[in-house]
């Protein structure tokens, strides 16, 4: 690829983006972190679009508007502008390092207040909270507030401080949790005995969370469940790897329910986990609009810990699986790791979509995200700020680019997936994994 101008570091990433509180859109970004000189930060910027973005813009009365009103305006939603304090916190979150409770919830009409993810190693995981919870009501500094609405606990936040803690009471319980600063995990393996997360201030520690097992499956099946492709998810996930094949484990279900992606070197060392992708073999191909290819391997470690090729994989996603998570399905696809007919896709239930008032449509029921497009993020050596912008359309080791349709459960569809009813858009233990469970053993 021509880089002009322009010098090209090794920090390779993808980021997400949020909609409604009940559908994550989430899009695959390289990022290719660079420095480009200009005479002021609007001639920065319009020097990059021009020579990198995707396709050319008619920039209008652009001179006139700041450069976050450029990007939303001229460019696709994928594109944004980071102020330099913008940037190092979006690169610190990158890192693993978050604070806070580490939920996020939404109000959901006939059910209430619902946790649609705990963060692992967070406050909130730690105090025992678990995605799906229903919170009735929370008590800080002797107060106590019901919530009816989302506008009803936001208001309760505003009124938090940062050590203060906070009770969180279920219909069945009640949970201490303390904000704080903490290492994510993005990894959690279970049996039908027990399970493991991981704990301490890097998240590296692989802690015993007997609560996490799932009874359901049977001896021979591991579960692994992986948020995001961050931080140590790389170390995590090889961890969760050994542990498999200790137990003696010879079915894998990976639930990629919800995970949005992240940094494309963590999507090439994941896949170094399964025997059949071979380190140093294309992971998965960018296309530039002058035409150039860049191809990223999947890297292997030293002492790699690998799924046989013996192991059946099966895999669970929904419409917030995107981005490197298809990548990283198209690379086990393209490989033979897994096909099509082990790959389960949530159906969103009717009485959910009724409830928050969405069509199957509107929700990508049925379907993955379909981002298979990539940013590339540039970087002002003068001012820190940032400029991410679509440079280029991916595809898998095979050819494939799901860009715009993603993986599909739909009747009639060429290398068609499963479809399984989902009560609500949420990943974790549930009813789906159960259906997807009793589907895999009656087989």
């Amino acid at each position: 690829m021509k880089l002009s101008k322009t010098k090209k570091a090794l920090v390779i990433t993808a980021s997400v983006i949020c909609a409604a509180a009940i559908i994550v859109l989430a899009f695959f970004a390289g990022f290719w972190t660079r420095g480009k000189i200009g005479n002021s930060s609007f001639d920065w910027a319009m020097d990059i679009i021009k020579e990198y973005y995707y396709k050319e813009i008619n920039s209008g009365n652009a001179e006139n508007v700041a450069l976050d009103a450029l990007v939303a305006e001229y460019l696709d939603i994928y594109s944004e502008y980071y102020t330099a304090e913008e940037y190092a916190a979006q690169q610190n979150a990158n890192a693993g390092v978050k604070s806070g409770f580490g939920i996020s919830v939404s109000y959901i009409p006939q059910r209430g207040l619902t946790l649609m993810s705990v963060v692992g190693n967070s406050p909130a995981f730690a105090a025992g909270l678990r995605t799906g919870d229903v919170i009735v009501s929370a008590t800080s500094e002797g107060k106590t507030a019901e919530f009816s609405s989302l506008s009803d606990f936001n208001a309760f936040l505003s009124g938090i401080g940062d050590e203060d803690t906070v009770t969180f009471n279920t219909a069945e319980d009640s949970f201490e949790v303390t904000q704080a600063v903490y290492a994510t995990s993005y990894v959690l393996f279970a049996t039908n005995d027990t399970a493991w997360t991981f704990t301490g201030s890097d998240a590296l520690e692989m802690t015993e969370s007997e609560g996490d097992k799932i009874e359901y499956l049977h001896d021979d099946t591991g579960y692994i469940s992986l948020s995001q492709f961050y931080g140590n998810a790389p170390e995590q996930f090889r961890a969760a790897v050994e542990k498999f094949n200790e137990e003696g484990c010879t079915r894998l279900i990976l639930d990629l329910r919800n995970d949005g992606g992240g940094y494309v070197s963590v999507m090439q060392q994941i896949a170094a986990c399964f025997a059949p992708c071979k380190g140093g073999s294309a992971a998965m191909v960018a296309r530039y609009r002058n035409g150039t290819e860049e191809v990223y391997n999947i890297i292997s470690s030293s002492s790699q810990p690998v799924i046989s090729a013996d192991t059946e994989v099966y895999i669970l996603s929904n419409s917030n699986t995107a981005s490197a998570s298809e990548a990283l399905m198209g690379c086990l696809i393209s490989y033979g790791a897994t096909d099509y007919g082990n790959i389960y896709i949530s159906d969103y239930a009717e009485s959910y979509l009724n409830a928050v008032g969405v069509t199957a449509a509107d929700a990508k029921s049925g379907s993955t995200y379909g981002k298979g497009i990539m940013q590339s993020t540039f970087v002002n050596r003068f001012t820190g700020e940032a400029l991410k912008l679509t440079t280029a359309q991916i595809y898998w080791p095979n050819g494939v680019t799901i860009h715009g349709t993603g993986l599909t459960s739909a009747e009639g569809a060429e290398n068609r997936c499963n479809a399984v009813e989902a009560p609500l858009p949420i990943s974790g233990d549930g009813e789906e994994l159960a259906f997807v469970a009793r589907a895999i053993y009656s087989s």
